[in-house]
């Protein structure tokens, strides 16, 4: 712990600019938001660039640049095959997934839910309560990663409890997110995936230099363990990391949710081509980064401290700053991105469409930040019992991937390409793939009952978990009516009456 007396000037000074930069785009966004759809999806106004950053940065969290920096300090380089999983799904989704979802337009994931999936006897509200409910759920505990990262790295650099760095942490992402809505949210993604791509190439290039060069730095991580330099983690595991990360970048809502908010089709392919640019430079920069510290500073109690290490003892004040604002960025970009989600889920799934469908357009806008600010209050209740999730900040990641990809990617994926997906099978798929991950991980994890054998194996949960969705989705479908020709109008070409 270094202590707030302890920090340069400067440091503090990059720290508190980043803050108030933040803060004014939040009342930026504020002043821009008319309705919900201004809320919600930015007018669905966001171009390629900015488009492409925010992809990027909300998918980019404190589990990479707090937890992946840790995992490489503890494997070595070989988790950074993990990345190849999440590139093929950004790949798939251009292909399969994000312009049929574009050219639906609707406002939240639930709209798509509840329009593909609506033979449920209530025109798709119930299919809609129960997509909001896994997102709320799965998210809510996600959340709980980025605010833990957030106690840590305040804990390191002021010597403050804990408890107190996550109460700030909730404030300042509740603060310019329920103000500013997505507008906000995806123009202060632009800024945090700059500083995420400046700071991490500044403390790659330092880093570096300290160990002696790049030579130097393999050498010394060889002889300290040629595993280090290798895979490091068994290919079912990598495998299973990849496939949990790949399949949530395909189905996660928060990411499916800017893709309403971008301009068109074309933009939207356009985006993810950005974002997959600022993905392979924030990879690798974190990989070198976790060798260089655990080379640098082989005894950390903590290996999730390795990225603040770096910044407090090993760069100049302003460069430490920056990679401190990074790592900031990092959990905010994610933060709000899955604050907009996890509300509207509540406010404009829930209230809006359930309890109050005549809600005037400002009752919804405020709806919608009364949710943001109740979830993040929920988000850091769970943030003060990590051991609940398996205790590193990348597992819970890891875990939160799973569930939605397990729960969702079936249904979005047949949905949209298979006329034959129908509402129960829907249900039936979201309801065993969530639940086959949750039972996996309290199997492993919680009451570990699961042989060892079968859990290395396996790799990660989210592989029985979608096979498992997939199985229960096809199943019920097939043994189950057609779906209506409103349902399919749409998304696919439906003639006759």
């Amino acid at each position: 712990m270094i202590g707030l007396a302890g920090l340069d000037p400067a440091f503090v000074a990059v720290l508190v600019g980043y803050s108030v930069a933040v803060l004014l785009i939040g009342y930026y966004g504020y002043l821009r938001t008319e309705d919900e759809a201004d809320y919600l999806v930015a007018g669905r106004s966001v171009g390629p660039i900015v488009g492409g950053a925010t992809l990027s940065a909300s998918q980019i969290s404190a589990g990479t640049f707090v937890g992946a920096v840790g995992i490489h300090y503890v494997l070595g380089v070989g988790f950074v095959w993990a990345w190849t999983g999440i590139w093929t799904g950004w790949l798939f989704s251009l292909l399969f997934v994000a312009p049929q979802i574009r050219r639906f337009g609707g406002l939240t994931v639930p709209d798509f839910v509840a329009a593909r999936y609506g033979d449920d006897g209530a025109d798709g509200r119930r299919t809609r309560a129960l997509a909001a409910t896994l997102i709320v759920v799965a998210y809510t505990v996600f959340m709980s990663a980025q605010i833990g990262a957030g106690g840590l790295v305040f804990q390191s650099m002021f010597g403050v409890p804990p408890a107190i760095g996550m109460a700030a942490m909730v404030s300042i992402a509740v603060a310019y997110t329920a103000v500013g809505g997505m507008r906000a949210s995806v123009l202060s993604d632009l800024l945090q995936m700059i500083v995420m791509t400046v700071g991490a190439l500044a403390a790659v290039v330092v880093s570096v230099r300290a160990v002696g060069g790049a030579s130097e730095l393999a050498t010394l991580a060889a002889s300290y363990d040629p595993s280090f330099v290798g895979l490091g983690l068994s290919r079912v595991d990598l495998f299973g990391f990849a496939l949990a990360f790949g399949l949530s970048v395909v189905a996660t809502p928060r990411q499916l949710t800017r893709f309403y908010a971008i301009r068109d089709e074309a933009t939207v392919r356009t985006a993810i081509g950005v974002a997959l640019c600022f993905q392979v430079v924030i990879a690798v920069s974190m990989a070198v980064l976790g060798v260089a510290a655990r080379v640098l500073f082989p005894d950390l109690a903590n290996p999730d401290l390795a990225s603040i290490v770096l910044s407090l003892e090993l760069l100049h004040p302003v460069l430490g700053g920056l990679l401190i604002a990074a790592v900031f960025s990092a959990m905010l970009s994610t933060v709000d991105s899955v604050m907009i989600v996890t509300g509207s889920g509540l406010a404009h799934d829930v209230y809006g469409e359930l309890i109050d469908p005549d809600a005037s357009e400002r009752r919804m806008v405020w709806a919608n930040r009364i949710a943001v600010g109740v979830l993040g209050i929920a988000a850091l209740a769970l943030g003060l019992r990590p051991e609940l999730f398996g205790g590193l900040i990348q597992l819970v990641v890891l875990l939160q991937a799973s569930l939605v990809g397990a729960a969702f990617f079936v249904p979005l994926v047949l949905g949209l390409h298979w006329r034959g997906a129908n509402t129960p099978g829907c249900v039936a798929g979201m309801l065993v793939g969530f639940l086959t991950v949750a039972l996996w991980h309290a199997g492993t994890v919680i009451y570990p009952v699961v042989p060892g054998t079968v859990d290395a194996l396996v790799g990660d949960p989210v592989v029985p978990g979608v096979v498992a969705s997939l199985i229960a989705f096809v199943a019920v479908s097939l043994a189950t009516a057609d779906p209506s020709r409103e349902t399919l109008e749409g998304f696919f070409e439906v003639r006759g009456r």
